[in-house]
């Protein structure tokens, strides 16, 4: 259940994050204060004209182009299995193909993306299962995602066909994407263990819509290839095949998002506004359910079992923004994932919850100071496996986080980070580990 051995970053890969950061802060000049301060930082360098306008033209003729980029340093200066430092990172890259602009198709698009990962993880070094690390992915260059993507009915329907990722549109909050633990970024790592979840850069064939009766209500449903050879490096994302030995996944998610106390800004009698609208306080409801179908090795017994099942239940709620200025904020968020089979789930129940207090320093109302906790906890027949091949009896591993997200330019953040993981491995016989990081993180 822990991630493999741990390899040294090639020095290519450094070079490919410094040009990409390199090309963030020259792509966007800098912002920062509050609406207050009314100031603004001086870019560090100016892009050439002919770069926006290259970049503007594309997009007008609907090519957008985009890349993302994470890159993490950390290390572990107490606790763990061993004491030891790590780097890893991951470079998503792809383009959205506007088809309404290109081919006149109304409300189509076509989506293509590949991911460049390399690193160690340094989960190894300590033994946890909740990956310290989010940028610690497959480490090879993976062909991601290649789909169709149709807007129907006013945009209240959405319909995705080709390669997908399930993780792009289930089991998600927008906190999770703001976290450096692995165990929550992106999707609860519960998911992943208890069936043939997906997220980048891992995607197999699948169909999805979305359909949206109202502005804050939506319902999905998806249906994915399930396969044992996700991840497998050799094919770099390039096995297309469907065999007899593979099977589905189900998922099925409901969700609400209200903004409440939204209000329109008060007018006088001459019509003219005479204060700020309420902004309101948006959140963000998802309860979701999985089924798949391909079989999976008990953990006691001997047998298989063809039909895993779990749910989920995830909530982000804003409780609080300045009405001076919008920007500065305060949410929390939380929720949990469980599964009945403790047969075949290794983590059947896993909890999670955080906040986000967005401005809290005066002047910096971009700026994200967050707080994370995780726990997750193993099977029995998991935990009764492993005592009998001596490695322990697993029960449950936390993980308090703190982070706060230094937004450098609109492209460009910098994350302080330090995690507790207590009880790494659940056994109780690896020591509480400290670790001590910095996220890099570029997007455009």
């Amino acid at each position: 259940m822990i991630a493999g051995p741990a390899t040294n970053a090639p020095r290519n890969g450094i070079l490919r994050a410094i040009t990409l950061l390199a090309a963030c802060f020259a792509m966007t000049p800098a912002r920062a204060g509050s609406e207050e301060s009314k100031t603004e930082t001086v870019p560090i360098w100016n892009a050439p004209a002919w770069v926006s306008r290259e970049f503007g033209t594309l997009k007008d003729s609907g090519v957008r182009p985009f890349v993302t980029y994470y890159g993490v340093f950390q290390g572990n200066p107490l606790g763990g299995i061993d004491q030891s430092a790590a780097w890893s990172q991951e470079l998503v890259f792809g383009a959205a193909l506007d088809l309404e602009k290109l081919f006149k198709l109304p409300g189509a698009s076509l989506v293509i993306s590949g991911a460049d990962a390399t690193g160690s993880n340094l989960s190894d070094d300590i033994g946890n299962i909740f990956t310290v690390s989010q940028a610690y992915v497959t480490p090879t260059v993976m062909f991601y995602e290649l789909y169709w993507q149709q807007s129907l009915l006013d945009d209240a329907l959405e319909i995705r066909i080709g390669r997908l990722a399930a993780g792009d549109t289930f089991a998600a909050l927008p906190a999770f994407a703001l976290q450096v633990n692995g165990g929550i970024n992106g999707n609860p790592l519960s998911v992943f263990l208890n069936s043939e979840f997906t997220a980048s850069p891992n995607a197999t064939w699948a169909a999805y819509a979305r359909y949206a009766p109202t502005s804050d209500t939506y319902v999905s449903a998806g249906v994915y290839q399930a396969t044992d050879r996700l991840g497998v490096t050799a094919y770099h994302g390039l096995d297309f095949s469907i065999r007899p030995q593979d099977g589905v996944l189900l998922l099925g998610e409901i969700g609400w998002t209200p903004t409440f106390g939204q209000t329109p800004a008060p007018s006088g009698k001459d019509g003219k506004a005479t204060a700020s609208p309420a902004a309101g306080l948006p959140g963000t409801y998802a309860v979701g359910i999985y089924y798949s179908n391909l079989p999976e090795d008990e953990f006691t017994g001997g047998g298989t079992q063809r039909n895993s099942l779990g749910v989920y239940a995830m909530a982000q709620q804003m409780l609080w923004c300045s009405r001076a200025n919008p920007n500065i904020s305060f949410s929390l968020w939380g929720g949990a994932t469980g599964n009945p089979q403790p047969e075949i789930a290794t983590m059947p129940v896993m909890g999670f919850a955080g906040a986000i207090w967005q401005g809290l320093i005066p002047g910096r109302d971009q700026d994200q100071a967050l707080f994370s906790f995780l726990v997750g906890g193993w099977s029995s027949d998991y935990a009764n496996a492993s005592a009998t091949q001596g490695a322990g009896w697993p029960t449950a591993e936390s993980v308090l986080e703190w982070s706060y997200i230094v937004q450098l330019t609109p492209n460009l953040t910098v994350q302080p980070d330090i995690q507790y993981v207590l009880r790494p491995g659940g056994t109780g016989n690896i020591g509480n580990a400290l670790v001590l990081g910095l996220q890099v993180s570029a997007s455009f």
